[in-house]
């Protein structure tokens, strides 16, 4: 069982279920706190949250402070699944806990996919993990319409990237692809390129030096692609012995700047 911090831990739980009783998110639901243990708890597929980079942190908490904020889930057949707080149970198991203090909520197994965005919307998603997760949801069958309706997500402002890949999977089992491989490789707007980066750096690559150098190639291939079918987009000032050329935003976020600079510099020349 996780070392508990009881006052710290009913003052959070509390919290949360007033907070989320106004959000009416508990509303019409009953709700329960007990120890339930690890093997009984079940990864939510439809979970939001890619982003591990704080998972040390998490681990640091836990071990120092104990289990502060109750994991809130749901009873699906002879379990139970994760709605919020898929981290803190990493956390736990890394820590070597067979248990956790839970808050139980009755849902309906058709609002089980939702919750896992409306217990967290307070927080700022990536556009990565937003446009993932409306993925997901779509492609088991939820309309658009009822996305609109109960989260308030319009899906055509979010780009489907439809990876091959299951990305909780990759970042839970590589020990070298990180979060922020993967939005630079959604960044990629041809779809065959972005899953072709994807399957070569899951299935080839050994380091994190190679992905980088990888992923610059596949940038600059990218990036001269649409230099060659959009020559709109870039901005050159003849006879000059300067090149200024406009780039969208996005690809301004890669380590060496300097040289996609440069290559497109190049690229305008010949």
């Amino acid at each position: 069982m996780a070392r508990l911090n009881l006052e710290k831990f009913k003052e959070n739980a509390e919290k949360i279920i007033q907070d989320k009783s106004t959000q009416r998110l508990f509303s019409h639901t009953q709700k329960k706190l007990l120890t339930l243990e690890l093997e009984l708890l079940e990864k939510n597929p439809f979970r939001v949250r890619l982003d591990n980079s704080g998972m040390n942190s998490l681990v640091e908490s836990i071990e120092n402070y104990g289990q502060l904020e109750p994991i809130i889930v749901t009873q699906y057949q002879d379990k139970y699944q994760i709605l919020n707080g898929h981290a803190r149970v990493h956390a736990i198991q890394l820590l070597g806990g067979e248990s956790a203090f839970c808050m139980i909520l009755n849902l309906l197994d058709e609002d089980i996919s939702l919750y896992p965005y409306l217990l967290n919307r307070t927080n700022d998603f990536d556009n990565l993990e937003v446009s993932y997760y409306l993925e997901r949801l779509l492609s088991s069958g939820i309309k658009e319409k009822t996305i609109q309706k109960k989260l308030l997500l319009d899906v055509n402002k979010y780009k489907n990237y439809n990876f091959e890949y299951n990305l909780f999977d990759i970042l839970e089992n590589s020990e070298i692809v990180t979060f922020k491989y993967l939005k630079d490789i959604s960044k990629i707007d041809n779809e065959v390129l972005r899953n072709e980066a994807l399957d070569y750096i899951v299935q080839t690559l050994n380091t994190q030096a190679e992905i980088e150098k990888y992923l610059l190639q596949i940038k600059e291939k990218n990036i001269g692609s649409k230099y060659s079918l959009k020559t709109d987009g870039f901005k050159v000032k003849k006879n000059s012995y300067k090149t200024t050329i406009d780039i969208d935003e996005r690809y301004l976020n890669f380590d060496e700047v300097r040289r996609v600079y440069d290559f497109i510099a190049q690229t305008v020349k010949e």
